[in-house]
């Protein structure tokens, strides 16, 4: 292919444009050894042999700061052999976001979820969470190209766990080549440090920065030093590079709920002596979230070039995380098929839907009131070393080994207090709800009882060793570049406590005339001289939800210590309650559910895989390519527990033991690969990509634990009639069993194509346009549906529980689209010249063929069922517009980033339930939300840069929605949180 100004050559060499920009900030694009993504590969190469009259001319060309970020992620873009998309830092520290998951979010095809854990709806997250690419979970995590995971259950890294300001950039990989590792169904993420042959000699960067959330009114610290030094030996080049961060972070969310609509007829609305069907909603309740989270890491960087052919880079990363999150939350806890309307109150209907009144309900409705702390500690730890070796011309050699380590351990408990308030006034007529109770009741500490507590505890470890070895054969000439081939082999070792959410009742309304005395008040916060009311304290919501929500005054609530203080605060708290039962002999005493071999699961997996790639192209044609296959062998095992029926009438079953339990698991996978690219005319770039990808379920959900249940039945399968005798046989009984784990499941499969056109319309400045089309063909999803299997009974039979738990089932297809333009008008007037703009928009649409079984199936409160729901987290519509200004010493930034509705989970907590014989879950989506980040920079000298960051400016509203038939679809919660600032200043020398 013929040389032209802005491409050095073939399409697969570097182009001159991006050894220009690099040269310019002293960066000699040496990445990790062992990281065989094409574009590093080539970048390191083409640096290499550039002729001493293009250094000389690009030796003169100064590009820094956005301008140079902006520019460098385009330069991979187009040298990519597959398809990618970067945000990339050229400054140090200085990625466009504070955390990780967010700057993914400025990604086309990429979203996130702001919520502290998928699928839950009722805690909100300052920075984000959940990863999709192009609407998928399954999102495949690299540092430097190797395997990179946190010891969380899943396969990939807590993206929000790593320090942003130790990454180089951040690279997105949509399809795949035969040489990168297999599990991005939905893509690879990989996350890029600096090595010290990065830069030409000595380099020291440091960034402090201070934080404030207008709203949490707290300030924390944050910090990065780097430091880089290269020598020239007796023994070859030699550098070393150290860089540590730590960064804290302080938010508030304020949260409001209207809670599921029942269709009751409790009530006289008509005043015609019979009560209507009305759907009332169960209630209103809010909470405020007080988060605080220390995150911090270390790199060390090591590379040793004792001649030209060869290469020793070794690396060491560490990164820390702790969160703790503490709420206060005001809910109901009533029995909804009980409450009805006052009608001797103002109330106004739509229809038979309820929109204002006064909710109330024989005896009272119960609330609760509780303090909820959230504690998680997390580390990943990688030491990766790999020498490259360049035989001849035609032979290079490349050798890898990893050892990475992830443990996390949390503690999440809840206490709460109880009591019978006489109503609630909700008003839903004024979009946030408007909630009244009578606040001289609630400010009564007379009027509380000890409700309950609950517990879950995690404690996991994970380790895997890696290694690999790769050759490439480079050929003179021809259509045939080169071939290479490798092989890899892993072994991984997992071991998960999991206790489970224990909810244990202290005192509750239910209890009495059974287990408390009836016709009396409930015992009141005053137990003893140690569970007493010194235990709660008056919280008054003091500036809820910034002023604008109208809710009541102050409630009392258990302080803070006495989550923190389990397992000792709860065995006081139960212990005080159990003297005033009168039915010792109809309870079992309060136990902490401490971790045991019960609870225990390990997991082993080990991989072993081999590919085949051969490079081709046409010069003449600026044409290029690859094209391989990948196979790979997996073999998983699982050790854990089942636990048997308890049941005298079954005793056959067995008596409550847990018994050991194991599973071995293996599957083989070949995953073929063709990526092709045609420069069709000058800067205007062609691809094509067609790939099959493997997507392994999460370890969390392959654990070998299972609970066996047993229940008795009114008549067999012939029709007759069960005798009610002391023991039942097995033809009387129902065998069943729900569970979230199935160590025998396989990899989600996806065949995938991609289709672009590239336009680099003004290379030089960073201007760009493409149009990415897309499709995926998946199959074998992992959803959960009910199977006969058989268990070994007391008495040495088999019998055959009817089990509940993931399988791998049904299609979908994805399909869509991106399309996305950057440029610097440089070509404007001054001061003008210095605007650019960035801009991407994402369409995704989706079509599922997977069965619904009963036990996931979503359900209204009436027993309605759902038409077809929308994959969960997929956004039909996403965009990013970001607007710059760089002049002389400023940097301004402003960004906008926007998602559309998307469906969060099938009845997650708060939207699940079993009334009036109805097993109800509900689907909650996410509204669509948009938050508005900026950013300004000064550089006061060379080494010198101030700025303020800003992060959420235009204080968005998340909002969910839940969707019932008849009661119609509407927000059910409403949350805020910080507008977020950071004053910064970098140091460079």
């Amino acid at each position: 292919m013929p040389k032209h100004p802005h491409r050095g050559g073939a399409v697969s060499r570097l182009p001159v444009h991006l050894v220009r920009s690099a040269l310019a900030l002293g960066i000699a694009l040496a990445l990790p050894v062992g990281v065989l993504h094409a574009q590093e590969q080539s970048a390191a190469d083409s640096a290499a042999t550039e002729t001493e009259t293009e250094t000389t001319e690009l030796d003169a060309v100064q590009v820094q700061g956005i301008r140079a970020s902006v520019m460098r992620a385009q330069d991979i873009k187009r040298d990519a052999d597959t398809f990618v998309d970067s945000v990339t830092s050229q400054d140090i520290g200085a990625l466009p976001d504070r955390s990780v998951t967010e700057t993914l979010s400025r990604i086309p095809g990429v979203t996130i979820d702001r919520f502290l854990a998928v699928g839950d709806p009722e805690h909100f997250s300052a920075e984000g969470n959940g990863v999709q690419v192009r609407g998928l979970t399954q999102v495949r995590s690299e540092l430097n190209g190797r395997d990179s995971f946190s010891a969380s259950g899943g396969r990939g890294l807590s993206f929000q766990d790593v320090p942003s300001e130790l990454m180089a950039g951040v690279d997105v990989y949509k399809n795949q080549t035969a040489e990168m590792i297999e599990g991005g169904l939905g893509g690879t993420v990989n996350l890029r440090t600096r090595l010290p042959f990065d830069f030409e000699g000595e380099k020291l960067a440091a960034s402090f920065s201070v934080n404030n959330g207008d709203f949490a009114d707290k300030t924390s610290p944050s910090a990065s030093v780097l430091y880089s030094n290269r020598w020239n030996t007796g023994a070859g080049d030699f550098g070393i590079l150290v860089d540590v961060a730590r960064s804290d972070l302080a938010t508030r969310t304020d949260g409001m709920f209207v809670r599921p609509f029942f269709n009751n007829s409790n009530a006289d609305i008509t005043g015609d002596g019979v009560n209507d069907e009305a759907w009332v909603p169960r209630g209103a309740d809010w909470r405020t979230l007080n988060y605080d989270r220390r995150r911090s890491g270390a790199y060390l960087g090591m590379q040793w070039r004792p001649n030209d052919d060869v290469e020793v880079v070794a690396t060491a990363f560490q990164s820390t995380y702790n969160e703790l999150w503490n709420e206060d939350a005001i809910f109901v806890d009533n029995d909804p098929t009980q409450v009805r309307i006052d009608t001797t109150q103002p109330y106004e209907l739509d229809g038979n839907v309820f929109r204002s009144g006064r909710v109330i309900q024989p005896g009272g409705v119960p609330m609760g009131t509780d303090i909820r702390a959230s504690n998680r500690d997390s580390k990943t730890t990688d030491f990766s070393a790999g020498l490259t070796w360049t035989v001849n011309d035609k032979v290079e050699l490349s050798t890898d080994l990893q050892y990475i380590k992830a443990d996390t351990k949390s503690l999440d408990s809840t206490v709460a207090l109880g009591l019978l308030m006489p109503y609630i006034d909700v008003d839903l007529t004024n979009g946030l709800p408007s909630i009244g109770v009578d606040q001289q009741f609630t400010s009564n500490p007379d009027n509380y009882y000890w409700g309950f507590t609950m517990d879950h505890q995690d404690d996991n470890e994970a380790e895997q060793v890696a290694w690999r070895a790769d050759i490439k054969y480079s050929f003179d000439s021809g259509f045939f570049r080169a071939i290479r081939g490798g092989v890899r082999t892993t072994r991984r070792d997992a071991t998960s406590i999991d206790t489970g959410y224990n909810w244990a009742a202290a005192i509750q309304p239910w209890m009495q005339w059974w287990q408390l005395p009836g016709g009396v008040p409930l015992p009141g916060l005053d137990l003893n001289s140690q569970v007493n009311s010194s235990l709660t304290h008056f919280n008054e919501f003091k500036n809820f939800y910034r002023g604008d929500a109208n809710t009541p005054g102050g409630f009392y609530a258990p302080i803070l210590a006495t989550a923190l203080g389990y397992p000792g605060s709860y065995q006081a708290i139960h212990e005080a309650a159990e003297e005033y039962y009168i039915n010792p002999g109809g309870f079992t005493p309060y136990s902490p559910a401490l971790p045991g071999p019960q609870h225990t699961n390990v997991q082993e997996e080990s991989t072993n895989s081999a590919y085949l790639m051969l490079n081709f192209g046409l010069d003449d044609a600026a044409f290029d390519g690859n094209v391989g296959v990948r196979v790979v062998r997996t073999e998983n095992s699982a050790k854990g527990y089942v636990v048997f029926p308890n049941q005298a009438y079954a005793p056959f079953l067995g008596s409550g033991e847990s018994e050991p339990v194991s599973a071995e698991n293996s599957y083989t996978d070949v995953l073929p690969s063709l990526n092709m690219r045609w420069e069709a005319i000058e800067n205007v770039i062609f691809r094509f990509a067609a790939s099959k990808a493997i997507a392994r379920p999460n370890f969390s959900d392959m654990q070998a634990y299972q609970i066996l249940n047993v229940s008795r039945r009114d008549f067999d399968d012939a029709g007759n009639a069960c005798p009610d005798v002391p023991v039942v046989s097995v033809e009387c009984l129902d065998l069943t069993g729900s569970s979230y784990d199935n160590p025998y499941l396989e990899p989600m499969k996806a065949n995938q194509f991609d289709l672009s056109a590239e336009w680099y319309f003004d290379p030089d400045h960073g201007g760009m346009a493409w149009v990415n089309l897309f499709y995926k063909d998946i199959k074998d999803y992992f959803r959960r549906q009910t199977q006969e299997v058989p268990f070994p009974g007391a008495d040495g039979n088999t019998y055959d529980y009817l089990i509940s738990r993931p399988v791998n089932v049904g299609t979908a297809s994805i399909r869509g689209a991106e399309l996305g333009w950057n440029q610097f008008f440089d070509f404007l007037p001054a001061p003008f010249d210095g605007f650019g703009m960035s801009a991407n928009y994402t369409y995704i649409d989706s079509a599922t063929e997977v069965p619904n079984n009963i036990d996931v199936q979503p359900v209204d409160t009436d027993g309605s069922t759902f038409d077809d729901l929308p994959a969960d987290g997929l956004s039909k519509n996403a965009f990013n517009v970001a607007a710059f200004y760089e002049k002389g010493p400023w940097q301004v930034r402003l960004a906008y980033n926007w998602r559309s509705k998307y469906l969060l989970s099938v009845g997650p907590n708060g939207y699940n339930g079993n009334n009036n014989n109805i097993v109800w879950k509900l689907p909650v989506y996410s509204d669509d939300y948009g938050q508005l980040d900026g950013s300004v920079f000064y550089r006061v000298s060379d080494n010198v840069q101030i700025g303020l960051e800003m992060n959420n400016l235009n204080n968005a509203e998340q909002r969910t929605i839940m969707d019932q038939n008849d009661a119609g679809s509407r927000t059910t919660s409403w949350y805020v949180n910080d507008r977020r600032y950071a004053a910064t200043i970098r140091l460079t020398f």
